[in-house]
């Protein structure tokens, strides 16, 4: 009897191995694969601080994405527009692939058509057609001792505009327009808003 008892414990717990194997399976498949993207922001100009959640199993979060609209909104004139998924979606790229632990410090998010008029006649390199308009774009930095790193990121993915500004408190311009890289005081191609546009055009047509 005792021998009996023994196998059976035996089985039981291989049983119980076997059981935990399938349990902890999906979830070693869920940790290589991102499930949730998050953003860790801060505005330089309102000192404005936002740690958010704005995509999760597949899915892009409406309220989240609402209070991004909020930060990212012009803060001269208050007014806000629908920050491109796209641009979310750069930027927690770039954040995930630099090695710093600061959060993304914006400068300049949404624009609306009279600031950036505005910031064209009091100040060079502003683009008239510039994709701060259509919530495409953002001005930020992130490590203080290397203002460069995110423009160096943001080169090597090639999936929008990118600009470094060493100025005297330097920046970095990244975009979700057609691919484009410059360094401050040359400027980015001006014709690629008018290229966006034809672009999707002909994929509404397609």
């Amino acid at each position: 009897m005792k021998k009996q008892s023994g196998l059976t414990r035996r089985a039981a717990l291989a049983l119980t191995v076997s059981a935990a194997g399938i349990i902890a399976a999906p979830a070693i498949v869920k940790a290589n694969a991102p499930y949730k993207r998050t953003l860790n922001m801060q505005s330089l100009n309102s000192g404005e601080k936002l740690k958010i959640t704005y995509w999760a199993d597949g899915a892009y979060i409406d309220e989240s994405r609402a209070r991004i609209n909020w930060f990212m909104r012009d803060l001269r004139t208050g007014e806000t527009t629908p920050i491109h998924t796209a641009l979310l979606d750069l930027l927690w790229e770039i954040d995930s692939l630099t090695p710093s632990n600061e959060p993304l410090y914006a400068m300049s998010g949404f624009r609306s058509a009279s600031t950036n008029a505005w910031l064209a006649a009091h100040s060079d390199g502003v683009d008239p057609s510039s994709f701060h308009m259509r919530g495409m774009a953002l001005d930020l930095t992130q490590d203080f001792s290397d203002p460069e790193m995110i423009y160096r990121v943001a080169k090597k993915l090639n999936k929008g505009g990118a600009g470094f500004y060493p100025v005297k408190h330097p920046f970095v311009h990244v975009d979700v327009g057609p691919p484009d890289t410059w360094v401050y005081p040359a400027h980015g191609r001006l014709d690629r808003a008018e290229q966006y546009d034809r672009e999707q055009v002909e994929k509404q047509k397609g």
